[in-house]
């Protein structure tokens, strides 16, 4: 028993040796796509500078949000994140991508429109001019007010086709008479049509049509930032749509009316980004991340066969132990 103890650990220790190789950081998929929305969100972050986050409180202010998650949101890494997803759904030269943004996370909503630019992807946005606290909250230089001047700046040549107030039905909700005649100015601003539905599902429903297009068929893939209320429909944020990219049928949103549900059942993924912190967390993102160097570009996960070796050695290993036992017991009792 002993002398088998040894050689299981000589055997391991080999085994660990052997996969030391694999277990070295390693770039991950599509660098050529990721360094250059890199380069294009930092590039639209200086054209801004400190006017990508507005006050905490504002007369377009819909919610709240910490701002912690506000700052992290601004790392040019998340761009690297979301070419990672637009390429998972099939995204590339040419390809047609609902887009749904708000004025809540500006910087994700550059890190989204940095990473279609990089993959070469033909965009339909969607805006809602709306924002949590520390969002683009500045009633003077709103989401649309950024967008505008990226897109005069040179950086793409896609803008919002239609924008709506955000908050509550889509409409307004919760914001004051000042606060929702203050985000129509912003909409008149921008030049851009104002989305104004006699309720939620005729919210959505202009947004599908945007969509469509002359095409008269829904984008291959929905990209959303944010926690709109058209994103969900009728059941808000009782809907569950997990972050990251979402695919095939998920049951608890096949009932439901939104913008999600809509691409969801008609077999079309969508991309969701929502919670920066956890986002954040998953890919080795903090404040002090160099660019470029976060679980985006560099993965330090095992390859997923020497899991499933190390999955099966450790199966192995407590087989011999158990056989091993097996037999000393019975010799003991011969």
């Amino acid at each position: 028993m002993v002398k088998r103890l040894w050689l299981l650990l000589a055997a391991t220790l080999l085994f660990i040796a052997l996969c030391q190789p694999f277990l070295q950081a390693r770039p991950t998929l599509y660098q050529t796509e990721k360094r250059a929305a890199l380069a294009l969100a930092e590039q639209a972050q200086a054209l801004l500078g400190p006017r990508i986050s507005g006050p905490e409180y504002s007369w377009i202010t819909t919610t709240l949000a910490p701002p912690e998650a506000k700052r992290l949101s601004r790392h040019p890494d998340f761009a690297a994140v979301a070419v990672g997803w637009l390429k998972q759904a099939g995204a590339g030269p040419g390809s047609r991508v609902a887009v749904n943004l708000s004025g809540s996370f500006p910087a994700l909503n550059i890190a989204v429109l940095a990473a279609i630019e990089a993959v070469g992807a033909q965009p339909v946005i969607t805006s809602s001019v709306g924002a949590s606290t520390w969002g683009a909250t500045d009633p003077e230089f709103t989401w649309l007010d950024m967008e505008r001047e990226l897109n005069v700046a040179g950086l793409w040549s896609w803008r919002t086709v239609a924008a709506s107030l955000g908050g509550v039905g889509d409409a307004g909700g919760g914001l004051t008479p000042e606060g929702k005649e203050l985000a129509r100015a912003a909409i008149r601003r921008s030049g851009v049509d104002l989305i104004a539905a006699a309720d939620l599902q005729g919210a959505i429903g202009r947004r599908l049509q945007l969509y469509r297009g002359e095409a008269g068929e829904l984008p291959p893939v929905l990209v959303n930032v944010g926690g709109s209320h058209v994103l969900f429909g009728e059941a808000g944020h009782r809907a569950p749509l997990p972050q990251g990219l979402n695919r095939g049928y998920h049951p608890l949103l096949g009932a439901q009316d939104g913008l999600a549900a809509a691409f969801l059942q008609a077999n079309r993924p969508v991309i969701h980004f929502i919670n920066v912190r956890q986002l954040a967390a998953q890919y080795g993102i903090s404040e002090n991340t160099p660019p470029g160097t976060s679980g985006a570009f560099v993965s330090r996960q095992p390859p997923p066969v020497l899991r499933i070796l190390a999955g099966c050695w450790l199966v192995g290993v407590v087989w011999l132990l158990w056989r091993g036992k097996a037999g000393f017991s019975t010799a003991t009792v011969k």
